[in-house]
Formats: structure tokens, sequence, C-alpha cells
């Protein structure tokens, strides 16, 4: 079987995070050697999820620093 462009769009995050067996790699791989589209696709979608498991994860403001820029907010409106 061989595999289509839209194959390796709908399998690229399973390909590139996941193990999967050595023949749908291999497959894939045959795939992206004759595809530049799909190679610059994989290539995109790993520098994402580099990008996205770099990014440290942002905790949610405190009450307090809630009320404190709500107040700045107002201050700040009511001098316009």
């Amino acid at each position: 079987m061989i595999i289509t462009c839209k194959h390796v769009s709908q399998t690229a995050s399973d390909f590139i995070e996941g193990p999967g067996t050595l023949w749908q790699r291999t497959k894939l791989r045959l795939h992206l050697i004759i595809c530049k589209h799909c190679r610059r696709y994989i290539r995109h979608l790993r520098l994402v999820i580099g990008v996205t498991r770099a990014m440290a994860p942002r905790d949610e403001p405190t009450d307090a620093e809630i009320d404190a820029l709500v107040s700045r907010l107002i201050q700040s409106n009511s001098k316009t």
C-alpha cells in the first residue's frame, strides 16, 4: 500500500511521538523520500511540537493579582 500525503498529514504526530511498527515507519519514510511537501510538513510539525514542549505552563493569577490589575485599569481609565 502506498502512503498518500493525506495519510501523512493524518498520522504525522503519531509518527513523530510514537514508535509505530517498523513497517509503518518504513512506508512513511519512503513517502518522505519522494515528497518534499510532506518532508516540509513533518519538519514544521516537529518544530511546533518542540516549541510547545519548551513553553512553561503559565500559572493562573491569584485573586490579589487580579484585584490589583483591575484597580490599575480603573485608575488608568479614570485619568483619561
